[in-house]
């Protein structure tokens, strides 16, 4: 076999061995060397835990027909990183749904399950909102680098809007902000290690794509004539109920 052949085999074996590699690290903590100052990970170690909440009494947009406005109690998985107790080793894994929302994969990072609080202070709190889909997952990253800055920060999984049960545009539209809302005020209500932590007084909302336009809409934004005269849209249960909830909540 001629040499320039060999060379091209083994350097072709050697980068797959190292997309495979890769592909079973999938680490969310690497930080590259040309990389702005700020994204370094912070002081902090980093804590993770997973709560399972529910919005009762929420409006079921997908049920929406005329005049009948079904309710359920709508349930939202989080996913909530925090600076964790001193002397937390870090290091910690996800198992996580891709696009197809039925491969999973296994994310490596920094934060570390359960891990008990650190005390004697109060964090801010960060609220993250995927896309539309997406998952609680889709910006790991971020989340646990900000808890080792400082902050509690929390990914939603918004229902009805995951790779795993992407339903009607409509209920992303009308719930999103509504998502956003009832997570701050959760997070607000918490009692416990975790919750003597969190300082809602201090709050911030970061968003991707759909995520954003529920902080828009949370932070005082409106929406079009149009969106209000979709077929789903019932005329005093579904936009003026955000406009209502909203309000409680900005006081």
């Amino acid at each position: 076999m001629p040499r320039r052949t060999q060379h091209l085999l083994a350097a072709t074996a050697a980068l797959t061995t190292t997309v495979a590699a890769g592909a079973l690290a999938n680490p969310i903590d690497q930080i590259r060397p040309d990389a702005p100052e700020l994204a370094a990970y912070g002081a902090f170690s980093v804590g993770v835990q997973t709560l399972d909440v529910t919005i009762p009494d929420s409006v079921d947009v997908l049920g929406v027909e005329g005049k009948d406005v079904p309710r359920f109690d709508r349930p939202l998985t989080l996913e909530v990183w925090y600076p964790a107790a001193e002397g937390t080793v870090p290091g910690g894994s996800y198992r996580a749904l891709i696009r197809d929302g039925a491969t999973e994969v296994t994310l490596t990072g920094q934060a570390v399950r359960d891990a008990e609080p650190a005390t004697g202070t109060r964090f801010p709190l960060i609220v993250i909102s995927h896309g539309y889909p997406g998952n609680r997952y889709l910006m790991a990253h971020l989340g646990e680098n900000l808890a080792s800055k400082g902050y509690v920060t929390v990914s939603i999984d918004h229902t009805d809007s995951t790779y795993s049960d992407q339903a009607a545009f409509g209920s992303t539209l009308f719930n999103r902000p509504l998502d956003q809302a009832f997570v701050v005020d959760h997070m607000a209500g918490m009692t416990g290690p975790l919750g003597d932590i969190v300082n809602a007084d201090q709050t911030g909302v970061i968003g991707y794509s759909m995520g954003g336009y529920g902080a828009l809409i949370f932070g005082g934004a409106g929406v079009t004539q149009a969106s209000t005269e979709f077929s789903w849209v019932h005329p005093t249960a579904c936009f003026p109920r955000i406009w209502q909830a909203l309000t409680v909540t900005r006081r």
